[in-house]
């Protein structure tokens, strides 16, 4: 009798959360306070970005453990995932750990975890391998950092192509020094340093692909422990070259590069607090993978975690986390891609 009497008292508490949340659905399109100087980050062109995202409305309660682990970029998002969804299903708890988004797909196929975070897109010989999906959740936004006294003001795509290619290369090999890019001066002799972190993680990934192409060899870099060490390398070494999430980067991080455009059109980049130009191109997106094949059922874990996730409560949790939110077309074309309706 006792144990039946707590489980209605459960299902009862769950079931006011849920109209409650339902009720209050129509209100939520407004930035709340405590959010509006994150949300200053997000594009220029979208006055609110949050708004016109579906609410959080609970399927079912959930209870047990789930491990989520990857990409360090979502390691902050990840935590505030873990504790939104804590809040409605208490009895319901995310492990999450941080490890290089290359070791994602190889342990989630071990099943040493049931949520991969990655922080740049599958390629296409991961997607053919089957049996995975990659969900959007978030965008974070790159930079490319040089030394503060290096000459070069600006960056075009030729010069990034040439900065990331292999020097030693056969084919089509990569600048030596700074002067095969065009800078002039003491500089010119000096060869290029690239710091960053290993080549499993996403960043350098998502680099790689947008500048060289899928599968292109890269020039070696130095490995720094994240992109504080990354910063701290660039601005001792007037030969410098790194990358930076700019939501995780520190305040002292040496000089972040404007990009030029295929149009010749500059673009620099964000600083906090200030709107994201939606032509800046180094934006990259953050995923949740899962193994699963369309047509079959989720784990009721899994499951709820991805409802969250891909809701406006979800989405507030990228802004707080610096990251970018998705917009609404992106939210709900990763919510068709888990085959759901707008009412699931």
């Amino acid at each position: 009798m006792g144990v039946r009497t707590r489980v209605s008292r459960r299902l009862a508490t769950f079931l006011a959360i849920t109209a409650l949340l339902a009720f209050t659905a129509a209100t939520l399109h407004a930035v709340e306070p405590h959010l509006a100087n994150a949300v200053a980050a997000v594009p220029a062109q979208e006055a609110d970005l949050l708004g016109g995202l579906p609410p959080y409305l609970p399927k079912a309660p959930i209870s047990g453990k789930l491990s989520v682990a990857g990409s360090s970029a979502m390691n902050q998002l990840a935590l505030l995932w873990a504790d939104g969804l804590k809040h409605i299903h208490p009895d319901a708890k995310l492990d999450v750990s941080m490890f290089e988004s290359g070791q994602v797909l190889p342990k989630l196929g071990a099943g040493e975890m049931e949520i991969g975070l990655i922080s740049r897109p599958l390629t296409e010989t991961e997607l053919k391998q089957g049996g995975i999906v990659a969900i959007a959740t978030a965008k974070d936004v790159l930079g490319v950092v040089v030394h503060p006294d290096n000459p070069l003001e600006q960056l075009t795509m030729e010069q990034g192509v040439k900065i990331l290619q292999d020097p030693k290369a056969a084919e089509n090999p990569g600048a030596a020094t700074w002067g095969d890019v065009g800078v002039t001066g003491p500089l010119a002799k000096t060869p290029i340093n690239l710091y960053g972190r290993s080549t499993g993680t996403g960043a350098w990934g998502y680099l790689v692909n947008r500048f060289l192409g899928e599968g292109a060899k890269s020039r070696e870099g130095k490995d720094c422990n994240g992109y504080a060490q990354i910063c701290e390398a660039v601005t001792k070494d007037p030969g410098g070259v790194g990358y930076l999430s700019l939501s995780l980067a520190p305040a002292t991080k040496g000089k972040v590069l404007p990009l030029v455009l295929n149009t010749g059109e500059v673009v620099p980049a964000p600083k906090m607090g200030e709107a994201v130009d939606p032509r800046y191109p180094l934006v990259r997106q953050l995923y949740v993978v899962v193994k699963w094949e369309a047509g079959k059922p989720m784990p009721p874990m899994t499951e709820e975690l991805l409802r969250y996730v891909l809701s406006r409560s979800g989405q507030e949790d990228a802004v707080k986390a610096g990251l970018l939110p998705l917009r609404r077309d992106e939210v709900l074309a990763s919510r068709d891609a888990l085959g759901w309706t707008r009412a699931h």
